[in-house]
């Protein structure tokens, strides 16, 4: 009896060591905000377009998600991550069911981690750390910190088809680079990109690079350069992003986009407020782009009502330059929920 006793013991302490070596977490965010906007023709990332309805929509993408980590052995560990996005306000699946990210992971300790599969691209990471927004919302900067790069249909903030690597920190620092495969050549092509960011106490600092190989003709050799750094003080944290672009057929088109933005703690709840200046090259034929020149400008109030749960109020416009453009105007109200 004390044999069966001792056994049942070890074995039981064995399955407590393989659980803690494993874990599989399940995670999500629940959205939604009444929206209205006036129907400015200028564009406004983040707003309703030319409706002047209210409109219940997300603002941060409502999601949900699965990752998990094993430990195996000799500094080795693996892990996967798949996320599925829905909008909440009527139920709908996204197109791609696993559109967040969905991609499996191996991570050497000393080294850094080696991943595949369905992933954001690393010159994402600078902009969306440096937009007080976080692209989410009427108030956010979004694809206008990557300039005109964001109209080639093979650069979004994710890629399929990815092949990545990202160094472990060293004292702060990672590099992270990335080949999306072109297997789908004939519509967004092979997305390559690379990323150095730097984040330490108060600072972040991150420079990315993008561009895009053997796709359509009207987007080959497309790429942006882009660089974001903040500093929290404490009682305010400001933070800029700059980006350079060269798009489109033929003549590139250069384009540059500079945002200053922050964020600040106030009565419990945090001040977020962001100016952007979109620049195109007009001179390269690009004055049927009535957006290439632009101006957005956001703000917003976030206040926490527990650890998962979160209010807020957020405002955006955006103003073009050319002639006939009238300012688009959003605002937003809503709740968030993360579990």
């Amino acid at each position: 009896m004390k044999k069966s006793l001792l056994a049942l013991a070890v074995l039981g302490a064995f399955a407590g060591a393989a659980s803690a070596q494993s874990s599989v977490t399940i995670y999500g965010v629940m959205d939604l905000a009444i929206t209205k906007g006036n129907g400015g023709t200028s564009s406004n990332p983040g707003g309703n377009g030319l409706s002047e309805a209210y409109i219940m929509k997300q603002s941060a993408a409502s999601r949900l998600g699965f990752r998990g980590t094993e430990d195996i052995g000799g500094g080795w560990s693996a892990q996967f991550q798949i996320e599925h996005r829905f909008t909440p306000d009527d139920g709908n699946a996204a197109a791609i069911f696993w559109a967040g990210r969905s991609y499996v992971q191996l991570t050497n300790s000393a080294v850094g981690s080696l991943y595949m599969g369905r992933e954001y691209t690393p010159a994402f990471w600078p902009a969306v750390k440096t937009d007080p927004f976080g692209w989410d919302g009427v108030g956010q900067i979004n694809g206008s910190q990557w300039a005109l790069y964001r109209a080639n249909p093979g650069a979004g903030v994710r890629t399929p088809n990815t092949v990545g690597f990202k160094t472990r920190s060293f004292g702060g620092l990672t590099v992270q680079g990335a080949v999306g495969l072109s297997e789908n050549g004939a519509t967004s092509g092979r997305n390559m990109g690379f990323n150095v960011e730097y984040s330490g106490g108060p600072i972040y600092a991150g420079l990315g690079f993008e561009t895009i190989k053997e796709g359509p003709v009207a987007f080959a050799d497309d790429q942006v350069i882009n660089f974001g750094f903040s500093y929290d003080l404490g009682f305010i944290k400001p933070m800029i992003h700059v980006a350079s672009a060269e798009t489109g057929a033929g003549v590139k088109i250069k384009s540059r986009d500079i945002m200053f933005g922050l964020t600040a703690p106030i009565a419990g709840g945090k001040l977020k407020f962001a100016v952007d200046r979109l620049d195109g090259d007009t001179s390269a034929g690009n004055t049927t782009l009535a957006n290439s020149q632009r101006t957005k400008i956001g703000i917003g109030y976030d206040y926490p009502l527990s650890k998962r749960t979160n209010v807020y109020a957020d405002y955006g416009q955006g103003k073009s330059d050319f002639a006939g453009a009238t300012v688009n105007r959003a605002a937003a109200v809503g709740v968030k929920h993360t579990f």
